[in-house]
């Protein structure tokens, strides 16, 4: 009896587990954790220089937070990490321009460090991809001339080497050299980075414009069709004494100019009849450049009051000529005047051609 009940008992009791597995075993889909933002940013090290590269490559990527793994390390990495931390924040040019503030954390795990670099940004990656690498002094004075002939509100160079020039005059420099092209003179802020120590520096230079960007290409434009059509007005004339008192008759004929201001002097003079010292002389440039006469814009004084007006060749002789005063007068031709008629002008008499 007992041998014949023990084969129908084990048939019962797996009749049994069989139901229990079924109603209790279920099955998920495996899926990957998600990588953490620090997780992502996990870099090495084995000395100081790496270790330094290393927290200066979370700034680069805009990275808020990064972590970094050292091995077989043989200096002292809580006093290295520190060092580059400190270094890579605050020295270089990079760091002192785009980071408000950087910590860190040294841990012991098992058998490496974990250095976790927290970064709190002042610039957006945005404008920390926008700074531009330029080797010169003389390359970067050419950036900015583009950047005020377009209008741009900022332009941020990483410097190779930078001597420290006055980048306010080297703005002024380049509206004195393109009138034609640069017709405003903005407000400029410079800010380097850092302010002190090597000559590689992040060179900040704010520009604030009255007018944007489309109405400054509007106006160059305008400046460019005028000086077009007073060229095409005069071409005829042979000698360059004739051109340019033809030039003066155009212009004596297009406005009855008034005195006033603008922050585009040259466009107000050619274009709306405003005239200023600096409008009349900068226009006279960009005619004369277009006519292919010899120009000169002289900033000196009338009587003690800052002053503008050209020096001009006309067929081999070098001549004054003060064409605001001219037109308000209403005088009939342009007077060219030699340096000795020059009653209550003052300017550096080395700088330009003497007219004798």
């Amino acid at each position: 009896m007992r041998r014949g009940c023990l084969p129908a008992l084990l048939l019962a009791l797996t009749l049994l587990l069989g139901g229990c597995a079924d109603e209790y075993v279920s099955v998920t889909p495996h899926t990957e954790p998600e990588e953490t933002p620090a997780a992502q940013n996990v870099v090495t090290a084995e000395n100081y220089v790496s270790l330094r590269n290393a927290v200066l490559s979370f700034v680069e990527d805009s990275v808020s937070e990064g972590i970094i793994h050292i091995y077989d390390y043989s200096g002292d990495v809580e006093e290295d990490a520190q060092n580059a931390v400190y270094e890579v924040s605050r020295e270089d040019p990079l760091g002192a321009y785009a980071v408000e503030s950087m910590t860190h954390q040294c841990t012991w795990i098992v058998s490496y460090y974990e250095i976790r670099v927290q970064i709190e940004f002042r610039r957006t990656p945005e404008q920390i991809a926008a700074v531009e690498r330029v080797a010169s002094m003389s390359v970067l004075r050419e950036r900015l001339a583009e950047a005020m002939e377009q209008g741009q509100e900022s332009l941020t160079v990483r410097l190779s080497y930078d001597s420290g020039d006055d980048l306010v005059e080297m703005a002024r420099a380049c509206y004195r050299e393109r009138p034609a092209e640069i017709l405003e003179m903005p407000e400029i802020t410079v800010s380097r980075y850092p302010q002190q120590g090597g000559y590689v520096r992040i060179v900040e230079i704010l520009m604030t414009f009255e007018h944007t960007p489309e109405e400054l290409q509007s106006r160059q434009e305008a400046v460019a069709t005028s000086a077009n059509a007073a060229s095409e007005y005069v071409r005829y004339r042979e000698t360059e004494t004739g051109k340019l008192q033809l030039l003066y008759t155009y212009l004596l004929e297009r406005f009855l100019y008034e005195p006033g201001t603008s922050s585009t002097p040259a466009y107000a003079f050619l274009c709306e009849g405003i005239a200023s010292s600096e409008g009349a002389a900068r226009s006279l440039q960009i005619l004369c450049d277009e006519m292919e006469l010899e120009c000169y814009t002289v900033e000196g004084t009338l009587n003690g009051a800052p002053y503008v007006w050209n020096i001009v060749c006309v067929d081999g002789v070098y001549c004054h000529v003060d064409l605001y005063r001219t037109l308000l007068d209403g005088s009939e031709s342009l007077p060219l005047l030699l340096d000795g008629a020059m009653t209550g002008y003052q300017w550096d008499t080395e700088a330009f051609p003497a007219c004798v």
